[in-house]
Formats: structure tokens, C-alpha cells, sequence
């Protein structure tokens, strides 16, 4: 009967199958891993603190190899430290001077970046802002490059970390939250996706106790429009009127205050620069389709043509925009909420892109001098 064994009970015979013991090897392996996967205990605080702890040194390593490795701000892969951040630190010196519609031109754009950047030249990065963002970095303008970008970078990094405290108070959280990949990225790219998270953060966090100064700070998510789009959607659903109001006036008042200060021109100069954004940038491939985190961006990567990727990305947005109404008329807890309307924001727009460094390749037909070559990472 090889490994099975006859028992008396109560005077019936039954026959036991002793468990068969996991496969050496391969399978066993695979086995004995699979079970740990299962069984989640073994991932105890002390170990994610410890493994985050490692994972935050071998960025930080990389970080200051690559500042090392780097002649006069250049890397070997001839992108600029922070190389993101010339693009509204370019842009805000033409503002500072009184030309801030040139920037919305992408060869003065390209000119302006050559000539902050000392006369080195790695491709365009396009200034697809509205006029707000402007009014954002404009006192940076006034300081070097590399102080500039570290200012930005610490001062947003700061109104992160704050949020991220709020919302996971406990000691792990707001560690995970600083060990967390992307944000030594954000850093090093010069980035402001740290903004971005300020903003929608910690209007959320202010909603119920503040809806005013929630109203306020999501307005000031206008100068990225892509991902405010969803925000009123869900204000209205919840009656949430007194934010939404405020979220109106912050977004008027945020508008008003650029066209006075930046004037008619630049506004008209972004109005007429969405077309380009928009049939070269997105849709020919001025960012590498593979760049784009979005379900437009993976239709383009695999082949799809313009209009087949546009109704997938319909689809999605419409998907999104539905599970936030859904969620926000309900009295769910508000956590879910946020975390749906923060998911949601991110699926609508087809243009959302991954932290990386990186000059991307544009269409020949970009410019009229032969060729000009372009590279956009405004995300």
C-alpha cells in the first residue's frame, strides 16, 4: 500500500494518505517561495523598514555616481542633472525679461535652453504649461540653475512629505513614503510631480474641515489641467458646493493673476500651442509611446492608429470618471474616496508620463529648417 497505513476505528478500516512532502530541487523551490507569497507574516515592520533603508542607499548611491560621472551638468548620456527643470527655468527667465509668449515657440523655446544652459545643447524640452505654472517658478528665476533646482525640488519635496505625514501618520508610512522610488527620480529629474501631490493631498485632507483652502489649492491645480479634470466631477456628486466654489475662484483668480502679470500674448501663444502638443507631441510620437503610461500610450506602442487609441482612451476615461461618481455619491469611507479620485485623475488624461530622464525623438515635420529634432518631457 506504499506510504498509506490501515486504522481500526470503532471497528471500521480507514485508510490514511499521509501529506506528501514538497519536491526537492526546482519545485521545491518554486514551492516553499509560492508558500511565503501566501503567507505574508514573514514581511514584518522591521523588515520592510530595513529593506526600504536599502533601497533609499542604492538610489542615493546612484544619485551621487551619476553627479560625479557628470562634466559641467552633463551626464555621459548627454542629458542635463535635473535636466527636466530647464524647461520652466528657461521658460521663467524669458518671463523675467518680458517675453514669456516665446516660450510657447519651440525654437526660442530651444535658443533659451542653449543659452541658460552655458551654449550645451541636448534637445528641446517644450513648454506645454498654461501661463499659471509660470507664475510658479518666476522667483526662481532669479537664482542659478542647479540653486534653482534644488530649491524647487526641496521646497515641493517638503509639501509631500507633509501630506504623505497626514495621511500615514505612522512612523512606516512616512518612511515608506520618502523611500519610495520614484521620489529620489522626481528629485533628480527636476520634476513636479511633488506639487502635484501637494495640491490634490492636501486638498483632500483639507475637505472636510476646510473646504475653502481645499477649494484653493485644488484651483491651483490648473496649471495642470490634465489632472484636475475629475476633481469638480466629484465635488458636485458629493455637494461639496462651498469647495467647489472656491475651487472656481482659486482657478479664475489663479488665471487672472498670470494675464496680468504675463499679459494677452502668452496666453494666446498657449492657446495656439495645444494643436502642436497635441498632433506632435502626443500623437506622432514627440514623447516615445512607451514613455506614456496611459492606455492611448499603449495602443500607439503596439501599432494602433491615432483614432483606435483615442476610443480606448475614451473608454478608460469614461471608466474612471464613472467609478468616481459612483464612489463619491456613496458614504463609503473618505479614504477610498481620495484614493479614487487620485487613480481616476490618472486614467483619464492620455497624457501621463513616467518619471524618467530621457531626450525622447520628434517628427522631422516638427519645424521648416530641415529636421529640427525635438525632446519633451514636461509631464
Amino acid at each position: 500500500m506504499g506510504n498509506r497505513a490501515k486504522i481500526d476505528i470503532a471497528g471500521k478500516s480507514v485508510t490514511v494518505t499521509p501529506p506528501t512532502p514538497a519536491p526537492d530541487g526546482r519545485l521545491g523551490f518554486a514551492h516553499r517561495f509560492t508558500s511565503r507569497l501566501r503567507d505574508p507574516s514573514w514581511l514584518t515592520v522591521q523588515r520592510v523598514t530595513f529593506y526600504s533603508g536599502v533601497l533609499l542607499l542604492a538610489y542615493l548611491a546612484a544619485a551621487i555616481a551619476q553627479l560625479f560621472h557628470a562634466h559641467h551638468l552633463m551626464f555621459a548620456s548627454s542629458t542635463c542633472v535635473g535636466g527636466d527643470f530647464v524647461n520652466p527655468y528657461a521658460a521663467s527667465i524669458a518671463a523675467l525679461k518680458g517675453d514669456p509668449a516665446s516660450v510657447y515657440d519651440i525654437h526660442r523655446q530651444h535658443l533659451q535652453e542653449v543659452a541658460v544652459m552655458g551654449g550645451k545643447d541636448f534637445g528641446v524640452l517644450g513648454f506645454h504649461y498654461p501661463p499659471m505654472f509660470l507664475l510658479i517658478v518666476l522667483p526662481l528665476s532669479i537664482l542659478p540653475f542647479i540653486a534653482s533646482w534644488i530649491v524647487f525640488e526641496t521646497v515641493t519635496l517638503a509639501g509631500y512629505v507633509a501630506v504623505l505625514r497626514r495621511i500615514a501618520p505612522a512612523p512606516l508610512g512616512l518612511w515608506l513614503a520618502i523611500t519610495f522610488p520614484a521620489v529620489i527620480i522626481n528629485f533628480m529629474c527636476g520634476q513636479n510631480g511633488f506639487l502635484t501631490t501637494a495640491l490634490i493631498g492636501g486638498g483632500l485632507l483639507l475637505l472636510d474641515q476646510w473646504p475653502l483652502l481645499a477649494g484653493f489649492l485644488f484651483g491651483l491645480m490648473a496649471y495642470k489641467p490634465q489632472f484636475a479634470v475629475l476633481i469638480p466631477l466629484a465635488l458636485i456628486v458629493a455637494r461639496r458646493w462651498r469647495a467647489l466654489i472656491a475651487t472656481a475662484i482659486s482657478t479664475i483668480l489663479f488665471a487672472a493673476a498670470s494675464l496680468a502679470v504675463f499679459g494677452a500674448p502668452a496666453w494666446r501663444a498657449f492657446v495656439g500651442s495645444i494643436a502642436f502638443t497635441q498632433k506632435i507631441v502626443l500623437e506622432r510620437g514627440g514623447i516615445n509611446f512607451p514613455t506614456l503610461q496611459s492606455i492611448f500610450g499603449a495602443i500607439r506602442m503596439w501599432g494602433g492608429s491615432v483614432e483606435v487609441a483615442y476610443v480606448f482612451q475614451a473608454v478608460v476615461a469614461i471608466y474612471a470618471a464613472s467609478a468616481v461618481v459612483w464612489v463619491w455619491q456613496t458614504r463609503r469611507p473618505f479614504a477610498l474616496k481620495a484614493a479614487t479620485l487620485a487613480v481616476g485623475s490618472l486614467m483619464v488624461s492620455p497624457y501621463v508620463l513616467q518619471l524618467r530622464l530621457g531626450v525622447a525623438r520628434a517628427a522631422d515635420s516638427v519645424a521648416g529648417d530641415g529636421g529640427f529634432r525635438e525632446g519633451v518631457l514636461a509631464l
